[in-house]
């Protein structure tokens, strides 16, 4: 029995080619977003759950209490591990960990000469006791004795290939901003999955110092410290010891005005928790969910596209319906040979599906900076996957056919009257609308991202952009000679003389960049502290980045702590609405009394889509690390040639590096424009999805209706009278889908855009261009049906009559 099923269903899906190839078009399609989805989210839930020790592991962050409510950073003072292991007994271990980026690193040939690289992200300072915490294999080497001298590395079999073209490297040495540290040992390449990502461990004792150096007052996102804690013990007492320790070092009640303390993150949260950061790339829990929901989406909509298509083909198979009941078929068998012919069809889109998304993990993985693979041999829920999507899908979408088909009346069907513009056909507008309901909510959604996303790149953010290059200048600290210190101003004066070269400034960093320095002060006079992000700048960084001076002077061009300028926020924060009541008050910023020189127009700090903080500029050449230069005329490129010759000369072991302004601004945009490319990508499938099931519609009663289009044919009606009797009927399902989706579409992107310091309003606009285009992509997608229809002989319609 169960061959012929097949035999039949075989031949059923040979002779109904078109039909077949659209319905596992379809299919394939959803099921292929659906997989790149799942692997997605799965990678996310993955990661460091590969540590055995997972569930005792967390992370330290900070966080204040100010007149804006609570903030939280990742960082903490570099000495809390320390502080940790002999102040907390519950602490099983401690482990501090400085993350560098932008790494200068050298490999010294044969012949004494160095090779110099520059390393975006991989190099880490930390201490022994990371491998009594994490699960992280050292393949060669003591892992009771490593990292416990200065100046001792680890680096891992990637990195130990790339630089030395070997494995065997224990003993060999390697420079890290041109100081040698000698490898002692070997490491397992870290997995994929990790907010760990270290390539070269380098020992902490070798910053010890300057870490101590620096105590409890600074903080910095690449100093973490994780801990491990002891077995059955609770975190009470740890999070009392934490806030003992912050007492001992920040004072009890008043005495701590900035309200700092310390909080606990679990180990599993650091992939999640977007309060703070981490030293990876991080994906939300919303996102999961968003995700998920989208691939559930995609699935639903090839489902009700393969019930409408299967059903608008089941007025060609009455009669074969009809006979097989009269030669004695029952009702059960009819839905196993139809639900036959789905598991075939869904077996053939699970299939093809694995073999496109073969094809389009290496440009997802590119596109996102993912790490996705299709490991068929040894990864069961890849398995576990299809199996419940092979049979969900089947059920899902071959159930009702094969129910509506089997249950034909042999009668009218071998008369050939099918009898299914009843319930069957309102059961089908259903599906219609759903799937237009999920198209229109995902057209919604993808033109409030793309105009969101317009709106955050034309926003004036407060200063000059363009013609403006960056380069990273090596930072110089405190003890360093003054000679060394006078480099830089050196090195701006000879780049001024470069023709073309308009302006020139020192800074810590530019306007819209991440790099700022967070801290607080108060008035004098008053101990409320007010929160700051602090640029440090010399005299020419108002002018070249055009920034405007609302009241007062700008900077002078001074090295050392003098007078600061602020913006309209800081001196709205501070109390001031007019600006030059400022001019001239004293504040207290790290014991220094500094007065108020200047106040400036409000202007983007950081991502150009956070809100505009309250901003300081003040002197300080040690913590000079950029220089901005002005350029003008159409020889940029040799300009920069000239730049770079005689930056070379200062800096001969640095590695010369430069990139303009509004490219840096517009990589700032790279996770808004990825976002909403994905969400377009995925839109697209389920909108073509949704065309697919409109066809499916549209068959259906161009087949059930083509002797009524016959009779008015004779009777006078023209073709487009006859269009639009068919047109009609979608354009009324599509605004039923729109009048559905659009709140919830609306609720939805709401929500989202109050994550935008900077947002668009949702007005009719959008959705009104949203309607049109469903409906254009509806009229697009039946008028070749309709019109075929239309202008069909009657005389083949109707001569069977």
């Amino acid at each position: 029995m169960f061959r012929n099923h097949l035999v039949t269903a075989l031949r059923t899906l040979l002779r109904e080619k078109a039909n077949s190839l659209t319905n596992i078009s379809g299919l394939t399609l959803g099921i292929t977003g659906c997989l790149l989805l799942f692997l997605i989210v799965r990678q996310g839930m993955q990661y460091d759950q590969h540590h055995s020790q997972k569930d005792r592991i967390y992370r330290v962050i900070s966080g204040e209490n100010g007149p804006q409510g609570q903030s939280f950073v990742q960082a903490v003072p570099g000495v809390l591990a320390a502080e940790l292991r002999a102040e907390v007994p519950e602490i099983e271990e401690a482990v501090a960990t400085s993350f560098k980026r932008n790494s200068l690193l050298g490999v010294i040939k044969p012949d004494g000469s160095v090779s110099r690289f520059k390393e975006k992200k991989g190099v880490v300072f930390t201490e022994n006791s990371f491998f009594r915490i994490f699960d992280r294999e050292i393949l060669a080497g003591d892992p009771s004795k490593v990292l416990k001298e200065p100046f001792k590395a680890l680096i891992s079999q990637r990195w130990a290939e790339k630089y030395f073209g070997s494995a065997e490297v224990v003993g060999r040495e390697i420079l890290y901003n041109n100081q040698s540290y000698q490898i002692e040992g070997l490491l397992a390449d870290y997995p994929t999955t990790t907010d760990l990502p270290f390539e070269l461990m380098l020992s902490y004792e070798s910053i010890r110092e300057s870490k101590e150096s620096a105590g409890w007052g600074g903080l910095s996102d690449e100093d973490n410290c994780y801990f491990l804690l002891s077995q059955n013990v609770g975190l009470g007492s740890v999070e009392a010891g934490l806030e003992s320790i912050a007492q001992k070092h920040y004072g009890k009640g008043k005495e701590n005005i900035e309200g700092k303390h310390f909080l606990l993150q679990p180990l599993d949260e650091l992939h999640t928790d977007m309060r703070v950061g981490n030293y990876n790339t991080k994906m939300p829990a919303a996102a999961r969910i968003a995700f998920s929901a989208i691939g559930l989406f995609l699935l639903l909509t090839c489902c009700i596209n393969f019930i409408n298509l299967s059903t608008a083909t089941a007025v060609k198979r009455t009669k074969e319906i009809g006979i097989r009941k009269v030669l004695g078929s029952t009702r059960a068998q009819l839905i196993t040979q139809i639900l036959l012919e789905s598991l075939l069809v869904t077996l053939c889109a699970c299939l093809l599906s694995l073999l496109a998304a073969q094809m389009l993990i290496p440009l997802v993985n590119n596109y996102l900076d993912l790490s996705l693979s299709l490991s068929l041999g040894s990864d069961w829920g890849i398995w576990l996957y299809f199996g419940v999507v092979w049979l969900g899908v089947t059920i899902l979408s071959g159930l009702y056919p094969a129910w509506v088909i089997s249950g034909l009346r042999q009668g009218h069907v071998i008369h050939g009257n099918s009898a299914t513009r009843g319930s069957g056909f309102t059961v089908r507008r259903v599906l219609i609308v759903s799937q237009f309901f999920i198209s229109q909510f995902f057209i919604i959604s993808t033109l409030v991202i793309f105009a969101q996303f317009k709106h955050m790149q034309k926003r004036d953010m407060g200063f000059v952009k363009e013609a403006i290059v960056n380069i990273p200048v090596p930072g110089t600290a405190q003890s360093d000679s003054t000679l060394e210190k006078s480099k830089k101003r050196t090195l701006k004066s000879e780049l001024m003389r470069i023709p073309g070269v308009e302006m020139a400034s020192l800074s810590s960093s530019p306007p819209a960049s991440n790099g700022v320095l967070s801290t607080s002060f108060s008035l004098t006079g008053s101990e409320e502290p007010i929160n700051t992000q602090i640029k440090e700048a010399d005299g020419d960084y108002i002018a070249l980045f055009g920034l405007e001076i609302l009241a007062g002077t700008g900077l002078a061009d001074l090295d050392t702590l003098n007078g600061v300028v602020v913006n309209e926020s800081l001196a709205k924060a501070a109390g001031f609405t007019e600006y030059s009541e400022f001019i001239g008050q004293e504040i207290n910023l790290w014991g220094n009394l500094l007065q108020v020189k200047g106040v400036v127009r409000d202007f983007s700090s950081t991502s150009p889509g956070d809100a505009i903080s309250p901003v300081l500029l003040m002197n300080n050449l040690d913590g000079y690390r950029t220089l901005s230069l002005k350029l003008s005329g159409a020889q940029m490129q040799q300009q920069i040639s000239q730049v770079e010759e005689i930056w070379t000369k200062a800096y001969p072991e640095e590695l010369f590096e430069f990139s303009f302004l509004k490219d840096d601004i517009d990589n700032m945009f790279r996770g808004e424009q990825k976002t909403s490319n994905v969400l377009a990508f995925f839109a697209g499938i389920a909108i073509f999805i949704g065309c697919l099931g409109l066809f499916g519609l549209a068959t259906f009663m161009a087949n059930n209706r083509e002797k009524e289009v016959g009779v008015r044919k004779v009777l006078g009606a023209s073709a487009p009278s006859i269009v639009w009797m068919f047109s009609k009927e979608y354009i009324r399902l599509i605004l039923i889908a729109f009048v559905i989706s659009m709140p919830l579409a609306w609720f939805v992107m709401n929500m989202v855009l109050q994550e935008f310091a900077y947002k668009i309003s949702l007005g009719p606009s959008l959705f009104m261009v949203a309607l049109g285009v469903s409906l254009l992509i509806a009229l697009l997608t039946v008028s070749y049906r309709s019109i075929q229809a239309a202008i069909a002989n009657p005389v083949d319609t109707l001569r069977s009559e």
